[in-house]
């Protein structure tokens, strides 16, 4: 690939980024620091306020009837929380509604359904989304949100509206946070791993473009890997040795301290009894 080509890639992933925040920020204006308490969204259609009643409160009838006869139905559509019909769904723990989303084709926001399944402890439902056709080849395990928005797909929702999850996150290192054994030795199974960050001084071109961009967020994903590197439950199943992984990571995270201030346990000071 020419540099010419690597550049016209670079400009036209930075538009669809800016062209991203423009759609989010016009969003936020529309909706006005009261939307929250709208009784719905303005442009949902009366079939879709039904579909999501019925995706939200487990009504499997209504649910299958509509998805198999509907020619009108958006069933990515979005309620005034911003949440599709598979969040709410998930969120609820309605497995037999997740499974009969799951079936259609182009369903959005596949991977916020699985975080949110995760961060709940639904092991059914977390089962249910792996065995959709997106994560055959559990590419879409290995690499965050963040890293998947150039794909320019609706795989995640790419902004705060639709997700509560922070967009370094990925479904492993989630389930470690969480202490969910069971969801991350299904992960790990899956092919899933937490790639230790690089080094702090680190100068290669994803570091350097990372810490660019926003150094905030690069702090950030860098704690949450080490986060999920050091739960017990990723310890316990993925090093042979656990004890010793553990002390070395625990003194790895000790000279991490001493470089950069996030890792650092700061002690508040003794009140005087004076």
């Amino acid at each position: 690939m020419t540099q010419s080509n690597l550049d016209n890639s670079d400009i036209e992933a930075m538009h669809r980024r800016h062209t991203t925040l423009r759609e989010k920020g016009r969003r936020q204006a529309v909706r006005g620091p009261a939307y929250m308490f709208n009784e719905r969204g303005k442009n949902l259609t009366s079939e879709e306020e039904r579909f999501l009643d019925a995706a939200e409160y487990g009504n499997i009838p209504v649910v299958r009837k509509m998805l198999e006869e509907s020619k009108t139905l958006n069933f990515n559509c979005v309620d005034y929380m911003g949440q599709n019909a598979l969040q709410l769904a998930v969120g609820n723990e309605h497995l037999e509604v997740t499974e009969l989303l799951l079936k259609k084709d182009n369903l959005a926001r596949i991977g916020d359904g699985l975080l949110l399944a995760i961060s709940k402890g639904y092991v059914r439902i977390v089962e249910a989304i792996l065995n959709h056709p997106a994560f055959a080849r559990g590419q879409r395990l290995a690499i965050s949100p963040l890293e998947q928005e150039l794909r320019d797909d609706d795989f995640y929702a790419y902004d705060e509206d639709g997700t509560r999850f922070s967009q370094d996150i990925t479904p492993v290192i989630l389930a470690s946070h969480c202490q969910e054994y069971e969801i991350v030795h299904i992960l790990l199974l899956k092919g899933a791993r937490i790639e230790k960050p690089h080094d702090y001084f680190c100068k290669c071109s994803e570091c350097a473009e990372k810490q660019k961009r926003d150094s905030f967020s690069h702090s950030r994903s860098r704690m949450n890997a080490y986060k999920g590197l050091a739960s017990a439950t990723h310890l316990s199943l993925s090093s042979e040795d656990p004890v010793h992984t553990s002390l070395e990571l625990s003194n790895e995270l000790a000279q991490l301290a001493n470089i950069e201030t996030e890792f650092k346990i700061i002690v508040p000071p003794l009140e005087s009894t004076q």
